[in-house]
Parts: C-alpha cells; sequence; structure tokens
C-alpha cells in the first residue's frame, strides 16, 4: 500500500481518538460537520507553514542535503520585517527587506553546500545558530506586533489565504517538480552524485538553486506565519526545523537522498500538526496531576516517529532492492 494511502488512514484514526478524548459533544449530524469543518480549516491555518517549509525540504532531502536552519530563517524574516512601521508603505519596504534577507540565506546555504563543500548538517546547524542570533541582534527581548495593523495583511493568516499559498505551491509547483528534468536531476544528484556529474548534471548549480528555493519558502512560510498570529519574539518558531523533517521522513522521503513524495510530505505534515493540536488539548482537559505536562510528550514522539521514519524508510528499500 502507498504510504501517503496509510499515512491519511492514520490521519483519519487520529482525529477520530483526540475528538473522542476531548469530549465533544454532538446533538445532530450538522454539529458534527461544522465541528470538523472548522477544525479543518483551523489545522490548515496552522500548519501552513510547515507545509510550505516541507515542500521545500522534501526537495533538499531528495538531493542528500539536509536544512536545518529553517526555523530560523523564517524568524529572521518575520523579525526584519516586524522592525519596519506599519502602515500601507509596509508592503514596499518590510516586504522587499523580508524577501532580500530569505534569498540572501538561502544563498548562503547554498554557497557552503555547493561552493565550500561544506557537509549540509554542519553548514546549516552553522546558519541555524547564526540566523537565530541576529533574531536577538534585531528584535533584544521585545516582542513586536506590527503585523496586526498592516491593511489586509491578515489574508495571508486566514484559510483562504493559506489555501492559496498552499495550492499554488503545491499544486503548480508539485505538477511542475513531478514532471520536469530538474527533479530527476535532483534524485540522481541525492542517489549517486558521482554518477550524475558523468551525466553532465550541475550538481552545484542544482544544489544551490534548492537552498535558494528553500529561502524563498521561508519567505512565505513567514507570511503565513506572522499573519496569524500578528506578533513574535526573536525566539519564535524554535524547533520548527524538527516538526518539519519528521513530516517530510514520514511522508517516505529518504534522509540519504534519491527518493521523496510532496504527497507523503503533505500528510506527513498534517499528521504531527493533530498531533501537536490533540496533546496541546490535552493538557487542557484537565490532567493536571501528573508530573509533567502531557504537551511535553510531543518532543518524545517526536523523536520516536523520526527514528522510526527512517528505519522503516531503510527496511522498504532494502525490500525493494531484494524483489
Amino acid at each position: 500500500m502507498k504510504r501517503p494511502c496509510v499515512l491519511f488512514g492514520l490521519l483519519i484514526v487520529e482525529v477520530a481518538l483526540f475528538t473522542i478524548l476531548s469530549g465533544h459533544q454532538f446533538n445532530s449530524f450538522s454539529d458534527l460537520t461544522h465541528y470538523f469543518r472548522t477544525y479543518f480549516a483551523d489545522l490548515i491555518t496552522q500548519a501552513t507553514p510547515t507545509l510550505i517549509l516541507g515542500f521545500g525540504m522534501t526537495l533538499v532531502l531528495m538531493a542528500g542535503g539536509i536544512d536545518l536552519s529553517v526555523g530560523s530563517t523564517v524568524a529572521l524574516i518575520s523579525c526584519v520585517m516586524s522592525s519596519f512601521s506599519p502602515g500601507g508603505n509596509f508592503w514596499f519596504t518590510a516586504i522587499p527587506a523580508g524577501l532580500a534577507v530569505a534569498m540572501s540565506a538561502g544563498a548562503l546555504n547554498g554557497l557552503m553546500i555547493a561552493r565550500l563543500d561544506v557537509p549540509p548538517i554542519i553548514a546549516t546547524l552553522g546558519t541555524m545558530i547564526f540566523y537565530r542570533g541576529l533574531c536577538f541582534v534585531v528584535m533584544g527581548d521585545l516582542e513586536k506586533s506590527p503585523f496586526l495593523e498592516i491593511p489586509g495583511y491578515d489574508f495571508f493568516g486566514k484559510f483562504k489565504g493559506a489555501t492559496c499559498l498552499l495550492g499554488i505551491i503545491f499544486l503548480f509547483g508539485g505538477t511542475y517538480s513531478a514532471r520536469s528534468v530538474w527533479r530527476r536531476e535532483i534524485l540522481m544528484i541525492g542517489g549517486n552524485r558521482v554518477a550524475a556529474r558523468f551525466a553532465t548534471i550541475p550538481v552545484e548549480a542544482r544544489i544551490w538553486q534548492i537552498y535558494i528555493l528553500m529561502g524563498l519558502l521561508a519567505f512565505v512560510a513567514a507570511l503565513a506565519f506572522t499573519g496569524r498570529n500578528g506578533s513574535l519574539s526573536a525566539s519564535s518558531l524554535t524547533g520548527l526545523e524538527l516538526h518539519v523533517i519528521v513530516a517530510v521522513v514520514l511522508g517516505g522521503t529518504k534522509v540519504q537522498g534519491g527518493a521523496g513524495s510532496l504527497v507523503g510530505t503533505f500528510f506527513g505534515v498534517l499528521f504531527i500538526a493533530v498531533l501537536d493540536e490533540g496533546l496541546r488539548g490535552a493538557a487542557i482537559w484537565g490532567r493536571q496531576n501528573l508530573p509533567f505536562k502531557i504537551s511535553h510528550i510531543e518532543y518524545i514522539l517526536l523523536g520516536l516517529l523520526l527514528v522510526g521514519g527512517v528505519a522503516l524508510n531503510n527496511y522498504l528499500s532494502r525490500k525493494k532492492l531484494a524483489e
């Protein structure tokens, strides 16, 4: 059975389980449909930044790389944009500045990995710390919320805006990626970089392109995040990269490169989002006599899901080779 189908089934079971645990009472079928319409609309809106970054992370892992700096990059873009005065001019000052920061951050990662031959995990770990440090330089200990005062900006944080962004990225970007020579070259680079060079594929250029694209997607994710939350601090989005990587691996993308699924990533992100929301709700449902917070279990589960996802991908790869 295909991985996305399995994830979709697990997603339905997960939603049903947390709904039962939450103790919601439905007096009619219309109450049930209204609840799930509202639930999934809010879930999609909340998960939009992770979904956008998951699209880019899938391509990065397919090429045999990794990007640990995505959370810090989105936070830095948001912090830079928040330093501009709100109002109509925000669209012509802060937005171009945020886009420039995003492209520069992606280009720096690509430069170190493609040109300087720094291992991706080391390069992006370094920039993760560097970008987070820049967030504190820009923001200090302040929390800013200029996005609430910008006309029309909240569109990015609403369901319609979120679905527009996701539709453009996953439908149009995914369709192009699925049929393009560019994607096949990325897969070959991740599967066997030496063979890719012998096949005259411009390996360095493709890797640079992937990380610049990751920077661009981080900018779009920053729009979705700030449009929904309105305010942020220098420590915002800490740990976002963990959610993205776990979701992508669960979706069937191999960390070694050479294989990936955008559809699997989509359902993997939703699976993690439901888990996050469910555990957050469990902390509100009144289990205060435990020696720990239920929401903290999320990190334990994410670690197990990451290791389990990698092990499952490796098992399926060996099984496929054996056949």
